[in-house]
């Protein structure tokens, strides 16, 4: 599991206010509004998160790349072309 997956792993176990321990039974292909029911204030919850813990400020990310975000995995993708090597 890439360093990225685990942040988005670990804040969306946050969100969705679970035990830290299922982390690794999270799918990464579920849609986040519609599989894990996030409204609109649970995803700005978890992308603040995400880039904090990622070192990617949240104006890094364009209004194209915030559309994309539909999974974990279009998360990890994304933040893969804007987190610091």
């Amino acid at each position: 599991m890439s360093r990225l997956e685990t942040i988005v792993k670990a804040n969306l176990e946050k969100v969705l206010r679970r035990n830290q321990d299922t982390a690794a039974d999270l799918d990464m292909e579920v849609d986040l509004a519609y599989g894990y029911g996030l409204t609109s204030l649970d995803l700005i919850m978890l992308m603040s998160g995400i880039c904090q813990d990622a070192g990617v400020p949240l104006t890094a990310l364009a209004e194209d790349d915030i559309a994309a975000l539909k999974t974990p995995a279009d998360i990890v993708a994304v933040l893969g072309q804007k987190a610091p090597a």
